[in-house]
């Protein structure tokens, strides 16, 4: 569970102004937000990637700066060094998030085995982000936010994700996940809220 309380967030400009709620275990969260709107940037002060203005942010009831393992956020694949195998980035998450969740099973699930041990600089967009999600499974983090996570993804691995994303709810995960179309998250949201006029709000 993540608790925001009164949080602002500005950089060159205001994002969001005094933005309180609670993202409960067991839930999935659509954030609807235009391109340019700051929806990314709210993300990055969700995990502590940057400095929020004013506000706080809990994860289980602690401080966010205490709690950093229990949220995964990668924000886009584009991070991804291209001299890396997809094995080196599932072997750290799970290190570093002291995950127990086997790699053999998320690689079986996404059909990663024949592209895992090459260089990401090999990789396509789709195989890129079969990875990400794979990272996000392997994490085993209590709060998972996504970023946009089905670009590059054909209706078969979309199904899939989905499929995935229902599992980590019942495995009472807290899952955030971005889009700008109402229509590629509404029937697997349990929340929608909407990015609009630096102003966070539930439909």
């Amino acid at each position: 569970m993540m608790t925001v309380t009164n949080l602002s967030i500005k950089t060159r400009f205001p994002i969001i102004a005094d933005f309180s709620y609670e993202f409960k275990s067991a839930r999935i969260y659509a954030l609807i937000a235009v391109n340019g709107s700051g929806k990314t940037t709210v993300f990055r002060a969700l995990t502590g990637l940057i400095p929020i203005s004013s506000g706080k942010v809990k994860i289980l009831g602690q401080p966010l700066s205490e709690m950093k393992l229990a949220i995964f956020f990668y924000e886009t694949s584009d991070w991804l060094d291209r001299h890396l195998t997809g094995m080196d980035y599932l072997r750290f998450v799970k290190s570093q998030w002291k995950s127990a969740v086997p790699l053999d099973a998320v690689l079986d699930t996404w059909q990663l085995h024949d592209f895992i041990n090459l260089k990401i600089s090999k990789y396509s967009l789709g195989m890129k982000q079969k990875l990400l999600i794979a990272m996000y499974i392997a994490s085993d983090a209590k709060v998972l936010i996504f970023d946009e996570i089905n670009n590059g993804l054909d209706a078969g691995s979309r199904e899939l994700l989905y499929s995935q994303l229902f599992a980590l709810k019942k495995a009472k995960k807290t899952i955030i996940l971005a889009s700008h179309y109402i229509e590629d998250v509404k029937d697997i949201a349990d929340h929608v809220l909407t990015l609009k006029d630096q102003k966070l709000y539930e439909e």
